[in-house]
């Protein structure tokens, strides 16, 4: 079979590299193993077409262009890629700002669309224009769905009662544990100031006062714009020395990182499944965040959940929890426990199944 996942993001963007893009090479390269699979990208400084894990990811778009123009140039062109490509089955993965591309309007074959975030009430929330309702006719184009959770089937049963949705969440590796001293606290994920929630944690991890001398790691990339506005935020909040600025990271650092954390904070506003926060379970890491619907997967417990951006209770709570290791062990292992549940290998072979079927 010939599978194409579209996405504007990929595992090597250096200016996203999300969870969306880490997933869906995940699955990809486990369907090669019997399929022929291809991932079409945005393009962006020195990417080239390429095999990676036996996946062929083919770039379009102009490659000088900055990152939020570039994804507007890859909306354009994806239909005509669409259009001249050889597939059995197409998966487009969602991307901001519209969600869809419309790719059914323009060709016959057989589309999936993959929604790792619907984002139009976000992107309508953001700049005050209807990228809702763009998103909600969109939608109405596609026949199949995979989604990542019971929300999303919900939303798009709201446009289309008809759709065939197929619910499969990502998954993670879970790790070996190997115990080490606790450091810092961790955020890792996109720089996005509004809809990560940045600002609301420099604000939470400000009250704690000078006399807190846990470091705030932060790790991640975005564009330029937004990295600097972070740094204006920590030098504003008179933070800058608490607050440990890594960029992105991967591998080795990446493990320490998660290793080395009393816990994991995902002060998103917006989310529709967040990875990282899979990522923290497995690594037996309590996490603190938002009570938002994306994340209402974690079950009870697994989390620590705050009322909806209240920022003195994230911080009291960010205390008590740096405070407490047996509180820690507690939420951790019940997390751990939840990421047993998510393999990747099976959640490849669930997208083998729905797709074969």
């Amino acid at each position: 079979m010939k599978i194409v996942f579209s996405n504007y993001d990929d595992v090597n963007n250096p200016y996203y590299g999300g969870g969306g893009a880490y997933a869906i090479h995940e699955v990809a390269k486990r369907l090669a193993k019997r399929h022929k699979v291809t991932v079409v990208t945005g393009n962006y400084p020195n990417a080239k077409t390429q095999f990676i894990d036996s996946v062929e990811y083919r770039r379009i778009g102009l490659s000088f262009l900055e990152p939020k123009l570039s994804q507007l140039i890859f909306h354009l062109l994806l239909p005509y890629y669409f259009r001249k490509s050889s597939f059995d089955v197409w998966i487009e993965s969602f991307t901001p700002p519209f969600s869809t591309s419309f790719l059914p309007f323009f060709g016959r074959g057989r589309v999936i669309g993959l929604a790792h975030m619907l984002a139009g009430e976000d992107m309508k929330r953001k700049y005050k224009l209807p990228f809702d309702l763009i998103e909600k006719f969109g939608l109405k184009l596609y026949r199949e769905f995979i989604v990542l959770n019971k929300k999303t089937e919900e939303k798009i049963r709201g446009i289309d009662r008809t759709a065939k949705i197929a619910i499969i969440p990502n998954g993670i590796n879970v790790p070996k544990i190997a115990k080490t001293r606790s450091k810092h606290i961790l955020f890792i994920g996109r720089i996005e100031i509004n809809q990560k929630g940045l600002d609301l944690l420099l604000k939470a991890y400000e009250k704690l006062g000078e006399s807190f001398d846990i470091p705030l790691l932060i790790a991640g990339s975005g564009t330029k714009s937004e990295e600097n506005k972070l740094q204006r935020m920590i030098r504003d909040l008179g933070i800058q020395k608490k607050i440990k600025l890594v960029g992105r990271i991967e591998g080795r650092e990446k493990e320490r990182a998660f290793r080395e954390a009393y816990c994991v904070v995902i002060p998103s506003r917006y989310e529709t499944f967040s990875l990282v926060s899979l990522e923290a379970a497995s690594y037996r890491l309590p996490i603190v965040s938002f009570d938002i619907e994306g994340l209402g997967w974690l079950k009870e417990g697994c989390a620590i959940k705050i009322p909806h951006f209240n920022v003195d209770k994230f911080s009291k709570t960010l205390f008590v929890l740096t405070s407490d290791f047996r509180l820690r062990e507690k939420v951790g292992k019940k997390a751990r426990n939840l990421a047993r549940t998510f393999s990747w290998d099976d959640i490849a072979e669930k997208y083998e199944e729905y797709l074969m079927g």
